[in-house]
């Protein structure tokens, strides 16, 4: 009887991973690539904004969410803050819509996440986000369950979470 219950167990997360891999989203059809240009390590390490200063809600919401033009123009727009890309910057945001930074979310739709959850937890954005380039080219990462199932098993420095199959498949 065991036996069945752990088959069909095994059985049900196989599936459950072959419809991450194959009924994900792709990436080229949910990011919409800006001309305007952006460097994270330029205003993150350079400068020391929090990811929270132009992501509203990634320490304490479900989402974290993507700057609007207008976002960007109130640290542009200070004196201490002018320099020779402010020209470029400008032209750019000209005729960029008001929210010219979009990324839809690129988890499949029975999967939960909460960044707020993981902050909480004292898990940086870094862990998940680290690579700067491919998100300043417009083109992030895609995020893949195995790596999710890394952190909650223990085995990437943090303590064992939930694994429990419910906790983030709906």
């Amino acid at each position: 009887m065991k036996k069945g219950i752990f088959f069909l167990l095994f059985v049900f997360m196989l599936a459950l991973i072959f419809a991450d891999i194959f009924f994900s989203p792709s990436l080229a059809s949910n990011t919409k690539k800006t001309s305007i240009p952006f460097l994270h390590a330029l205003h993150g390490d350079s400068i020391g904004l929090s990811c929270e200063a132009c992501h509203s809600g990634a320490y304490t919401n479900r989402e974290a969410f993507m700057p609007s033009k207008s976002d960007c123009m109130d640290c542009h727009r200070l004196p201490l803050t002018e320099s020779e890309g402010i020209a470029s910057l400008d032209s750019a945001l000209k005729n960029a819509s008001e929210h010219p930074f979009q990324t839809k979310n690129r988890l499949p739709a029975h999967v939960v996440f909460h960044h707020g959850v993981h902050a909480k937890a004292n898990v940086s954005c870094e862990e998940c986000h680290s690579n700067e380039l491919a998100w300043d080219r417009g083109t992030p990462p895609l995020l893949l369950m195995n790596e999710c199932l890394a952190c909650h098993q223990g085995k990437r420095g943090f303590e064992a979470s939930a694994t429990d199959c419910a906790s983030c498949h709906r």
